[in-house]
């Protein structure tokens, strides 16, 4: 599952690594004012466009947007769960772990600080709402209601 279309995919993978932390944080804003508004679709495009860019590997960069990565993968979990599709749902916390012990584009797993935690945040979702609280000003985390058809787009 992509939000990003392959030309921003590919737009985005060549900005430094600062430029895309700060793409990365006002995508995530525009997600929780979406939130603040119940526009669900607005909350999945944005936090999975944020998603999908704190995936991209840079030019041989040893710092990865892994804090970056793990929360926006938790916010577009949980609004696939609450929209009723599990398995997209699983698919993005199984992408999101595939990419943070992927050694090949990163440090070692060991010297990467905080990785560890990512993990086990991911694979623990009681975990979830503390260690989104934690870093992002969010008063709370609201989510769409299970009764909502599941919608998947792509930002342009």
């Amino acid at each position: 599952m992509n939000f990003l279309c392959p030309n921003h995919h590919q737009q985005f993978a060549g900005l430094p690594l600062e430029e895309r932390k700060d793409l990365w944080l006002s995508w995530m804003k525009q997600a929780c004012a979406c939130s603040e508004e119940g526009q669900w679709q607005g909350v999945l495009s944005f936090s999975g466009s944020a998603f999908d860019l704190a995936c991209l590997h840079g030019a041989h960069e040893e710092s990865r947007l892994d804090i970056e990565l793990t929360l926006s993968a938790i916010l577009v979990s949980r609004v696939l769960f609450d929209l009723a599709d599990w398995a997209g749902s699983e698919r993005v916390i199984f992408r999101a772990l595939e990419h943070l012990l992927d050694d090949e584009h990163g440090a070692s797993f060991a010297g990467r600080e905080g990785v560890e935690e990512c993990v086990a945040v991911l694979m623990d979702t009681s975990r979830q709402s503390a260690f989104f609280a934690d870093y992002l000003n969010w008063s709370t985390l609201a989510f769409a209601r299970r009764d909502r058809v599941p919608v998947h787009t792509t930002l342009h």
